[in-house]
C-alpha cells in the first residue's frame, strides 16, 4: 500500500447509487463508496436528483492514468445505461474531481458514516465492524457495505427483503443477480431449505461466499446440477420423526422400542432431566410462552409414544432429528409414529439438530411461519435438513436462463430493463404458484415491467413503492 490514496467526487442521481458504484468495483482498486446527498441550510425543503458519491480508489497508479481510465470506464458506461433507456436526467451529470490525498486513515475513512440499517421492525443490517446488540427476534444481517451490489441500504433492496419477510412461508429460493448476496441470506435466516444464488459477474462470487460465512450460513461449493438434493426435498413425504433426544439413550434400537411403550411416563421424565443441547437451545425459546403466546411442554408422552414438544392447545408437536434416522431400519417405525400423530390430528413440525446450531432464528422463523399457516391442520411438515443432507446456499456464475430447477419463491433485484428482457426466464424457474419479488424498478419506467408481467400472464399480488422505486410481488398461476 502507497503514501497516497485518491477520493473520487462524482454528481450522480442519488436513486443510481448501487449501479454507479458497482462501476468502480468491477473496473478500479476500490475500497469503498459514500452517497453524500447535497443539503442546504435554507429553512425550506429543496428536492434534487443530484449528489455527491465518494469513492475511495487504492493510489497504486499515477494521477494521470487513473484519470484517463475513470473518464474512458464512465464514458463507455454511461452510453451503456442510455442505450438501455435511461435518460441524462436519470443518471445525473457525472461530473467528476478527483484527488489525490496522503495516506492516513484512507482504508477505513469510507465507513465513517455507515450505520445500522433497520430495513423493517425485524430485519436489521449491521455494518461487520460496528458492535449491535439485536432486539428479540429481531434478524440481523452483518454485512461491509460497499463490497458489492446489494448493502441494505438501497430502496430497491429493502423492498426485495420488505417482500421476503410478508410472503415467504418456506420452501427453496433462487436470487437472480445476488450481488452480496444479502437476500440469499435473509431468505436462508427466514427458513429457507435451500438458496440458488447467480450473477452475470464473477468478482462477487467469492463475496457473497464470504458474506454468508460470516452470517452462519452453510455454503455449499459444488455446483448442484440436477439438484439430487433438491428432489428429494421436494419427494419426501415422511422423514424420520422420532425425536433427537432418544439417540442419548443406552441400548435406543429395536429392544428399547418394546420397553418404551410400557415405561414411557418413566422415560420421558429421564428424558426431560437429560436433555439434548439441541432441545435446550430451542427450548430456550419455546418456554415460558415466548413463542407466539403459545404454551409448549417438554418430552410429553402421546398414546405410545413421546413427542419431544407439544402444545395441547394448538395440537402442535415440533420433534428434533439427528442423523441417525436417516438409517432404513428406522423408516417404518417412524412412518407408524408420523401416521399416528397425524390421524390424532397434530401438526408436527420436525428439525433437524445441526439447523438449530447453525441457523436457530431461521428455525424459529419456519415454525412461526407454520403455526400462522391456517391451512396447516394435521400435516407433516419438515425442515429438510439434517446430516446427510445439503443445506445452506449456492452460488455461481451464471443467469436465470441457465437455471434448470424450480423454485418456491424467485427475488430478483435488477434493473427495469434487464427484468423486461428475461421475464420470461424468471417465470420459467418458478414452481406452479410460487411467488416473485421484481426490484430495481423506477417508477417511471414500471410500465416496461408491466408488459413484460403482463406478457407471461403472472398475476400482480402487491405493487410496494419505496421513493422513486417500484417493486412487485408476482405468483405464477400455471
Amino acid at each position: 500500500m502507497g503514501n497516497t490514496y485518491y477520493e473520487l467526487k462524482l454528481k450522480i442521481n442519488p436513486l443510481m447509487e448501487d449501479f454507479i458504484s458497482e462501476i468502480f468495483f468491477e473496473n478500479f482498486d476500490c475500497d469503498g463508496v459514500i452517497l453524500a446527498e447535497e443539503t442546504y441550510k435554507d429553512l425550506e425543503m429543496i428536492d434534487t436528483t443530484e449528489g455527491t458519491l465518494r469513492v475511495f480508489l487504492e493510489g497504486n497508479d499515477t494521477y494521470e492514468d487513473l484519470l484517463y481510465d475513470i473518464e474512458n470506464i464512465l464514458d463507455l458506461s454511461r452510453q451503456e445505461f442510455l442505450d438501455r433507456g435511461l435518460s441524462e436526467l436519470e443518471l445525473g451529470s457525472w461530473e467528476f474531481t478527483l484527488e489525490e490525498k496522503r495516506n492516513e486513515d484512507w482504508s477505513v475513512k469510507w465507513k465513517e458514516k455507515w450505520d445500522v440499517t433497520h430495513v423493517t421492525e425485524k430485519i436489521a443490517v449491521v455494518p461487520d465492524w460496528i458492535e449491535y446488540q439485536p432486539k428479540e427476534n429481531e434478524i440481523v444481517i452483518k454485512l461491509e457495505p460497499g463490497c458489492a451490489f446489494g448493502t441494505g441500504t438501497h430502496q430497491t433492496t429493502q423492498l426485495c427483503m420488505k417482500a421476503l419477510e410478508k410472503y415467504f412461508k418456506g420452501g427453496t429460493v433462487a436470487d437472480i443477480g445476488m450481488g452480496s448476496g444479502i437476500l440469499s441470506i435473509l431468505a436462508k435466516k427466514l427458513g429457507a431449505t435451500y438458496v440458488y444464488g447467480c450473477d452475470t459477474d464473477e468478482t462477487v462470487i467469492d463475496v457473497a461466499k464470504e458474506n454468508a460465512t460470516k452470517n452462519g450460513v452453510n455454503v455449499l461449493n459444488n455446483p448442484i446440477e440436477g439438484s439430487k438434493e433438491l428432489k428429494e426435498f421436494e419427494t419426501t413425504t415422511h422423514p424420520p420423526l422420532e425425536g433427537g433426544s432418544k439417540s442419548t439413550i443406552s441400548g435406543w434400537g429395536k429392544k428399547a422400542q418394546h420397553l418404551y411403550v410400557k415405561n414411557n411416563i418413566k422415560l420421558a421424565k429421564n428424558l426431560r432431566n437429560n436433555a439434548t443441547e439441541p432441545e435446550k437451545i430451542l427450548w430456550s425459546y419455546l418456554s415460558k410462552s415466548q413463542l407466539e403466546n403459545i404454551k409448549f411442554r417438554r418430552q410429553q408422552p402421546i398414546g405410545n409414544y413421546i413427542v419431544d414438544f407439544m402444545a395441547p392447545r394448538e395440537k402442535i408437536i415440533i420433534e428434533l432429528d439427528g442423523g441417525h434416522h436417516n438409517q432404513n431400519d428406522n423408516i417404518t417405525y417412524d412412518k407408524q409414529r408420523d401416521n399416528y400423530l397425524k390421524n390424532c390430528g397434530f401438526t408436527v413440525i420436525r428439525i433437524w439438530n445441526n439447523s438449530i446450531y447453525s441457523n436457530i432464528e431461521g428455525v424459529i422463523q419456519y415454525i412461526k411461519n407454520i403455526i400462522n399457516n391456517p391451512t396447516r391442520k394435521s400435516e407433516i411438515f419438515t425442515l429438510p435438513q439434517g446430516e446427510g443432507i445439503s443445506d445452506g446456499c449456492q452460488f455461481e456464475l451464471g443467469s436465470a436462463d441457465k437455471v434448470t430447477e424450480k423454485f418456491d419463491f424467485v427475488v430478483a433485484n435488477i434493473l427495469h430493463f434487464v427484468l423486461a428482457e428475461i421475464m420470461g426466464d424468471l417465470k420459467n424457474i418458478m414452481k406452479e404458484n410460487a411467488l416473485m419479488s421484481l426490484s430495481g424498478i423506477l417508477d417511471e419506467k414500471k410500465q416496461m415491467v408491466l408488459d413484460a408481467i403482463a406478457r407471461e400472464d403472472l398475476t400482480i399480488i402487491e405493487e410496494i413503492h419505496q421513493d422513486q422505486w417500484t417493486s412487485y410481488v408476482v405468483r405464477r398461476e400455471k
